[in-house]
């Protein structure tokens, strides 16, 4: 396997940020500091900083189903045009990832087309505990809680008591409310305008099932992970629920995301990015997108994913009943965020904890994550000055095209490495399969 020095770089370990080498040999991080030559490659990264290898825990590549959105090769090569060297995928495929089979089937896709490294998610339905007990080695058990892809609907009460009381798993969950969500539909039936998305799918269907799911997880002592969170409400929610005595006896444990649309966009912008803004959750006001970046910096939100859900522009461009929801990510969320960094919204720190030191330590994925002796060596280099003009027309996603068309980014991935394999490096794809199954704990 290749042998790389990376030297004069500024590197992010865990205890800050340090001008330092790097030696990489057998696919891991061999040596940090002194490093001899010899026969390696030498890569001099003067005026670049070397992050960990970005993690996205929540992305859709459509395979199998319809991959004429994505497949696992074009949404792998996507993630590591954007520093991201590990993905976790989830279950609402076709046919879904909801029995052993199934299961199978999109680990033999992954291991023979990723680009990066990969988790995969198990969806969970209201009959198939039994075999979601049996499946080893997932990122988590996924419960729709609010309306999704085929059978994946969980939102009875008989039936998520029946989850958190036996699955001892990490267990994650869409946490919109089905009730609501069809009272709401009912309501604004008559109505076609895209702001609406956000008055259907309102802060109190999030609400309700945080408080539900956050309940259980506290009764049963559960690790629960609430995905694309997205008003302060939630995180209020989520707050007196760890102020409990049952949450605090129990054991349990509350994590959650946001993703990068609830940090970007809010209801003021359907007017002008109509469908290309749908999404579930919906985007919210300008004071939640505030609160999320508050919450990312105060601690109350843990980490960044993208749930990157490519549809097509035509698909996309569609009356409003008729538009999927869904906003392809993946290849962006690290310039996202380098770009808030140079803005003063974070720092450099605040990116690794949210997209590399976080995730591995939620998911207890072993040996990633981190820049220390023995870990495998997922790197990504960023020229921090570098701007990335975003196009449509450049993104590898299969879907071609992103809601920040058009936007200048600053801070750009210019070398990203898998398992000790230069996958992609000065914006050019030179290996397109380096990824393997991680493991989780």
């Amino acid at each position: 396997m290749q042998k790389l020095i990376i030297k004069n770089a500024r590197v992010v370990l865990p205890q800050g940020i340090e001008k330092t080498n790097l030696l990489i040999q057998d696919g891991k991080i061999a040596s940090i500091g002194e490093v001899s030559s010899g026969e390696k490659r030498i890569i001099d990264a003067q005026g670049l900083m070397v992050f960990p290898g970005a993690i996205d825990g929540h992305v859709h590549f459509r395979e199998p189903g319809p991959t004429h959105k994505e497949n696992f090769k074009t949404g792998s090569i996507a993630a590591v045009f954007g520093g991201v060297t590990t993905i976790f995928e989830m279950p609402n495929t076709w046919p879904t990832t909801t029995d052993f089979e199934a299961l199978e089937d999109k680990r033999a896709i992954a291991s023979k087309t990723s680009a990066c490294n990969y988790g995969l998610f198990f969806g969970a339905t209201p009959t198939n505990l039994g075999e979601a007990q049996k499946v080893a080695n997932v990122a988590g058990l996924k419960i729709f809680m609010g309306c999704s892809t085929g059978d994946l609907l969980v939102y009875k009460d008989a039936d998520l008591e029946k989850i958190f009381s036996e699955y001892e798993g990490r267990i994650c969950t869409h946490a919109e409310w089905e009730p609501r969500l069809n009272e709401r539909k009912k309501e604004f039936a008559g109505q076609d305008s895209f702001d609406i998305h956000s008055k259907i799918r309102d802060v109190q269907c999030a609400t309700e099932a945080v408080r539900r799911a956050g309940k259980l997880a506290a009764k049963y002592g559960r690790h629960l992970h609430i995905l694309h969170l997205s008003s302060r409400a939630e995180l209020d929610v989520i707050a007196e629920i760890k102020e409990t005595q049952a949450y605090k006896d129990s054991g349990a444990k509350i994590t959650c995301e946001v993703c990068p649309h609830h940090l970007f966009f809010s209801t003021d912008d359907y007017e002008k990015y109509k469908g290309l803004v749908k999404m579930n959750p919906p985007v919210r006001s300008k004071d939640d997108v505030q609160a999320m970046w508050d919450g990312l910096l105060s601690g109350e939100i843990d980490m960044v994913a993208t749930d990157h859900a490519p549809h097509t522009m035509e698909e996309k461009t569609q009356g409003y009943w008729e538009v999927p929801s869904g906003v392809p990510a993946v290849e962006l969320m690290l310039p996202l965020l380098l770009t808030a960094v140079a803005s003063g919204k974070c720092t450099y720190e605040n990116v690794a904890d949210w997209v590399c030191h976080h995730p591995s330590q939620i998911y207890g994925l072993k040996n990633r994550g981190t820049i220390e002796i023995g870990k495998a060596a997922d790197l990504v280099l960023v020229d921090p000055n570098k701007t990335l003009d975003v196009r449509n027309e450049n993104q590898k996603t299969k879907c071609a095209w992103t809601p920040w068309n058009g936007q200048t980014l600053v801070g750009c991935p210019v070398m990203t490495i898998v398992n000790g394999r230069i996958v992609v490096e000065d914006r050019t794809l030179v290996e397109e399969q380096a990824g393997r199954e991680v493991t989780f704990s």
